[in-house]
C-alpha cells in the first residue's frame, strides 16, 4: 500500500543541498515545494541530496586549484545529480508544485 505523506522541500546549492520536512512549524523558514511521498521516495531523495552535497564539496576544492578546468566531470555530474533532484520533486510534486515548476521553466 502507497502510505503517502505530505513533505515540505527546500532545495539550497552548496554545504547543505537540501531539507526535507514532514510538518511545519509557525516560525520555519520558507520552503520550496510541497511533495507527497512513501518514506521509501523520501530516503531516495535523501540519498540524491547526500550526493549533491559530497560533490559539491569535491567542486569547491578543485574550484580553488589554479590549473584544472573548471569544466570538470565532477560539475557534470553534480549537475545531473541536481536534475535528478529537480525531477523526483516534479514526479512526487502536489497540483501547485508542478505547475509552479512548469511555469519556472525548470523541468525540460
Amino acid at each position: 500500500m502507497d502510505d503517502k505523506k505530505t513533505y515540505y522541500v527546500t532545495v539550497e546549492i552548496g554545504q547543505r543541498s537540501g531539507e526535507i520536512r514532514d510538518h511545519l512549524e509557525v516560525n520555519d523558514a520558507n520552503y520550496d515545494f510541497e511533495i507527497k511521498a512513501t518514506e521509501e521516495e523520501i530516503e531516495r531523495l535523501e540519498r540524491l541530496f547526500r550526493e549533491a552535497e559530497e560533490e559539491d564539496f569535491t567542486t569547491f576544492v578543485k574550484a580553488h586549484i589554479p590549473f584544472l578546468d573548471n569544466e570538470s566531470q565532477e560539475n557534470v555530474k553534480e549537475d545531473g545529480t541536481l536534475r535528478k533532484i529537480y525531477r523526483m520533486i516534479y514526479q512526487l510534486g502536489t497540483e501547485e508544485t508542478k505547475r509552479r515548476m512548469d511555469e519556472s521553466g525548470m523541468i525540460h
